[in-house]
């Protein structure tokens, strides 16, 4: 759990409206496509060499932790969205405290919601990565807090950073509805 004294895990400070307006926005416009289309090729380079590592999971089984970490260290380094980009929405909505907690509400609470109707087959919903830039006016705190009501906790495998990224993953359990009480 964090510790809610520390600064890092409560709200980004907003950016001032002069670097957003003349250095970031054009910066977001000129070179974000170039940057998706280089990350495109280095996650493509990674998963190539994850079907090589594949060959050593199954030779040596638990490497598997291992190589997930590996994989998922090499793509942490290099984000989908970087730090200085800025959307329109982050030029509108920096700084709205309101904003972003009704954006987290409804992003764990429709996530929630899959994982609870999903069958066991389906994994892949438990898992919940948000980035910065999607609870930035809220903090990981908050993020964290909302989450943790609804059957969240922080990933056991993969490592969250509250500046950068937080990385959850669900009990699988659904949680009791006031109405479905067993009497």
């Amino acid at each position: 759990m964090p510790d809610h004294d520390d600064p890092a895990w409560g709200p980004l400070p907003a950016r001032p409206a002069a670097l957003r307006w003349l250095l970031l926005l054009p910066l977001t416009l000129l070179f974000l496509p170039l940057w998706w289309v280089l990350w495109v090729l280095f996650a493509i380079c990674c998963y190539g060499a994850a079907a090589v590592a594949q060959l050593l999971v199954y030779l040596v089984p638990r490497a598997e932790t291992g190589a997930v970490r590996v994989l998922d260290a090499l793509l942490s380094r290099v984000p989908f969205i970087p730090l200085w980009c800025v959307t329109p929405v982050a030029l509108v909505r920096d700084g709205d405290t309101a904003y972003y907690r009704a954006r987290v509400d409804r992003r764990v609470g429709r996530q929630t919601r899959l994982v609870e109707t999903a069958g066991p087959a389906r994994e892949i919903h438990r898992d919940l990565d948000l980035g910065a830039h999607y609870y930035r006016g809220a903090g990981a705190a908050y993020v964290l807090g909302v989450a943790s009501e609804q059957g969240w906790r922080l990933h056991p495998v993969l490592r969250s950073h509250p500046r950068r990224r937080l990385r959850l993953r669900h009990d699988g359990r659904p949680r009791p509805h006031p109405g479905n009480r067993p009497a």
